[in-house]
């Protein structure tokens, strides 16, 4: 179950595209979306489109939610998380940033799960 776990994790940051650029705001950016955006702007992060930004950022909740219903300790997914952007060229601290402003914005229930 932890294999899967990572798997799911690389696939998502593998999507997300985070050396391209982001482009101009999306024309239905949802409040969680602009927060969201707004994280990844300040890490100076890079994705093609808005839209893949938003998308990663979901991603991050999808593993964290499948983690969690699958009784995978917090530890493990935020490593899993972390590892896969860190694979990506993303910094350990904008790894973490990354990951907690995806949970605070689109699924901020899994907040205690990100904290550690």
């Amino acid at each position: 179950m932890h294999s899967r776990l990572g798997l799911v994790a690389a696939a998502a940051s593998v999507s997300a595209g985070l050396s391209l650029f982001v482009g101009p705001a999306m024309a239905h950016a949802t409040e969680a979306d602009s927060q969201f955006l707004s994280v990844v702007a300040d890490l100076g992060l890079h994705f093609e489109t808005p839209e893949e930004a938003t998308e990663a950022g979901n991603n991050v909740c999808d593993i964290v939610a499948e983690g969690s219903v699958n009784n995978i300790g917090p530890a493990i997914i935020r490593g899993n998380i972390v590892d896969a952007l860190l694979a990506q060229g993303v910094d350990a601290a904008a790894a973490t940033q990354l990951m907690r402003g995806a949970v605070d914005a689109y699924c901020p229930e899994y907040d205690a799960v990100v904290a550690g």
